[in-house]
């Protein structure tokens, strides 16, 4: 008898935090919900973050606000909602940094795979592969067989040192075997003058910011850096297409939440947010941005972050980038 009770305690003892997460998710959510923005109002991963949340307060009947905690290239951001309790109140919108980040410090203070919860990748700010209009070229292979003639005399630039627009340069590099200067600017506003002027030969940028050039002659899109067609330049390929199947580089907005919060409430947040992006306003409003919507299974996601860190992790070593 003292066995068969030892057991049974034993059982016991082990089904209370499953219980206890299962009462967690049917009372879910019974307070506010907190969606963290590792950047500064205005931009679209701010944007998505507010539609997400008027939508789960409409959809819920619970309050959802949006805090902005940006600094750090937002380490600060990560690092808060990775000590955070998981219980499914406080999400973060991750952008590609960060999968990137970890890579570039000597001391990481998160780790994108086994610190958070992923819930869903929302939506994608697609990146397109331009040059000044003035380059003798038109297409990706024609602009390596350029960079392959004159080695180190192309130049690409970036908003930054360890910026998805770098690491995107210098995936593009290892991809071709190309040499090409890396020249960082401090913002997009402080590179597009000198990609318009030809003081740089290319860029790997947001197309939400590249299309008027595009648009008014400026600049030559000579490929689509997202695996499918960009909707607002339908004639200009992929990179997967014109030259390396499976190149992908873009910025990514998805949701997480600390590790350890429950699957349940990770699901009920799965499929909440699935409904609001399915919506067709929510479509409209991100095309008005330039931000193409996703949509993912928490599974799908994970798998998402853990291949995007591992990608990001060799290129920052095969390009010397040494982390501060």
């Amino acid at each position: 008898m003292t066995r068969r009770f030892a057991a049974f305690a034993i059982a016991l003892m082990a089904s209370i935090p499953a219980a206890h997460a299962q009462g967690t998710a049917q009372n879910f959510p019974n307070k506010t919900i907190r969606i963290i923005v590792p950047f500064t109002p205005g931009g679209s991963n701010d944007v998505v973050a507010r539609e997400i949340a008027t939508g789960l307060q409409e959809n819920l009947k619970q309050s959802a606000v949006v805090e902005n905690k940006p600094g750090g290239g937002g380490i600060i951001a990560y690092s808060f909602v990775a000590k955070s309790p998981p219980d499914g109140y406080l999400m973060l919108i991750t952008p590609a940094s960060f999968t990137m980040g970890p890579h570039l410090s000597r001391n990481p203070v998160y780790n994108p795979v086994t610190d958070f919860a992923a819930i869903n990748l929302v939506a994608d700010v697609p990146f397109v592969m331009v040059v000044p209009a003035s380059l003798p070229v038109r297409t990706v292979k024609e602009f390596i067989e350029l960079a392959r003639s004159s080695p180190n005399r192309l130049s690409f630039g970036s908003v930054g040192v360890g910026t998805p627009q770098h690491l995107g340069g210098e995936l593009f590099k290892m991809r071709a075997g190309v040499d090409l200067v890396h020249v960082p600017f401090r913002g997009a506003t402080a590179v597009l003058p000198d990609l318009v002027a030809g003081r740089i030969d290319m860029f790997i940028g947001a197309v939400n910011s590249l299309l008027p050039l595009i648009r008014e002659g400026s600049l030559r899109a000579l490929a689509a850096t997202s695996l499918v067609r960009i909707a607002s330049l339908p004639e200009v390929p992929t990179l997967s297409e014109a030259a390396f199947p499976g190149f992908e580089v873009g910025s990514g907005v998805g949701l997480v939440a600390p590790a350890a919060t429950p699957p349940d409430i990770i699901e009920t947040l799965n499929r909440e947010i699935a409904a609001i992006i399915a919506t067709p306003g929510f479509h409209q409003r991100m095309a008005l941005i330039g931000v193409d919507v996703v949509s993912t299974t928490p599974a799908a996601y994970a798998k998402f972050i853990s291949d995007d860190y591992a990608k990001w992790g060799k290129v920052v070593a095969a390009a010397g980038i040494k982390p501060e």
